[in-house]
């Protein structure tokens, strides 16, 4: 494995295999295809964006369909509690889907901006830019793809599974209004249940583009501040200013474009683990209480895939500040001077993934809180079953 010298002079290690930035977003675009989430270029035609507006609107029906059933299994059902627990937790998980569909679809267009800004960008880097961006794919690379792994190794054990228990078994516990033991019906009905999960399954593998955007707008922030420190001249000093400003605008755009998907994200997440934790937590056979716990788990790793290099964007886009300061801002005149300590008072004010009075700030310490309020709720979930057994 041969090693390359970065920008700030630390030797840093390429990929042996091979993965740049280019390879994962060829990767994520066309894997990524059934969560409706990358946005079409803008050289598509008006077929093709009609195409992508009938598939959106399509899966998200299908989605919908498969509410509708849960939500049927648990009002006439609600006797049976084993029933009940997985089909509601079921259906939260379910309504991921319709709901970030729409979500990217009202985003769409600002989405296509922010993909085709990152695009050019990655396209016209010079070679100590690339070296950074690499960096970077070295160092997360190996975490998102061990975690996708994982899900698509549960993914595929959850449809596979029910062959082995026969014709009646299904991937989800769902109770329809008719009999469904012919073959031909529960072949449809297999078919239907399996694609419903593997649109949840794309969702929840949806959230490494959130990250992808998140871990590149930190990647320049970086690149920004390798050329403030670097500035001698005066034209390279007012360059790093006019590019502080187009990166903080971009970084308003991404933040806008995903703010409300990573929203809903952590909410159907909270439902999902409180309700997934009650059920591990009551008197229900292992192998129920072990579906649970994968379901449980999946929820906490989503949130984090995101609240990682959202807590890292925090940081490095203060660190602009710190270059800035150690350029020769104060080698140039008093109206120059001005400029930089708006830049230093602009890098006090970090970038971050915030909603107004529903998300602070999505960062390692709201991680931290979202799993103490969700085992909270479930707290509250448990000692309020625990009276009803005793009354």
């Amino acid at each position: 494995m041969r090693t390359y010298l970065s920008a700030t002079g630390e030797a840093s290690s390429t990929d042996m295999k091979g993965l740049t930035l280019e390879k994962i977003i060829m990767f994520l675009r066309l894997g990524l295809k059934f969560a409706c989430c990358w946005p079409m270029p803008r050289s598509a035609t008006n077929y093709q964006i009609l195409s992508d507006k009938l598939f959106r609107l399509l899966s998200g029906l299908h989605a919908m369909l498969l509410v509708a059933e849960l939500a049927y299994t648990i009002i006439y059902h609600v006797e049976n509690v084993r029933m009940f627990m997985q089909s509601t937790c079921a259906m939260g998980i379910m309504f991921e889907v319709p709901l970030q569909i729409l979500l990217f679809s009202l985003q769409h267009d600002r989405l296509q901006s922010v993909i085709t800004q990152m695009e050019d960008y990655y396209r016209q880097a010079k070679p100590y830019e690339r070296d950074v961006f690499q960096r970077y794919v070295n160092k997360c690379t190996r975490y998102y793809m061990v975690t996708l792994s994982i899900m698509s190794i549960a993914f595929v054990g959850s449809i596979v599974e029910p062959l082995f228990r026969g014709i009646d078994s299904y991937p989800l516990v769902i109770k329809y209004p008719f009999v469904v033991d012919q073959r031909l019906l529960w072949a449809i009905v297999y078919l239907h249940q399996t694609f419903g999960l593997y649109q949840v399954y794309c969702q929840a593998t949806g959230n490494a583009f959130l990250a992808l955007l998140l871990w590149f707008t930190s990647a320049r922030f970086e690149i920004l501040s390798i050329k403030f420190r670097k500035a001698s001249k005066y034209f390279d000093w007012q360059i790093c200013v006019r590019e502080h400003q187009e990166l903080l605008r971009f970084a308003q755009e991404m933040s806008l474009s995903i703010t409300y998907v990573v929203l809903s994200s952590l909410s159907i997440s909270t439902f999902t683990l409180v309700f997934g934790g009650v059920t591990i937590l009551s008197r229900l056979p292992l192998s129920v209480k072990a579906e649970f716990a994968i379901v449980c788990i999946s929820s906490m790793v989503k949130v984090f895939l995101c609240a990682w290099p959202a807590d890292h964007l925090m940081s490095i886009s203060s660190d602009i500040g710190n270059a800035a300061y150690k350029s020769l801002w104060y080698e140039h005149g008093i109206p120059s001077q001005r400029i930089m300590l708006y830049t230093l008072l602009r890098s006090q004010r970090p970038v971050i993934i915030t909603v107004p009075g529903l998300l602070t700030a999505l960062s390692f310490e709201h991680y931290s809180s979202y799993i103490s309020t969700a085992f909270s709720f479930l707290t509250t979930f448990r000692i309020i079953l625990s009276e009803d057994k005793v009354r």
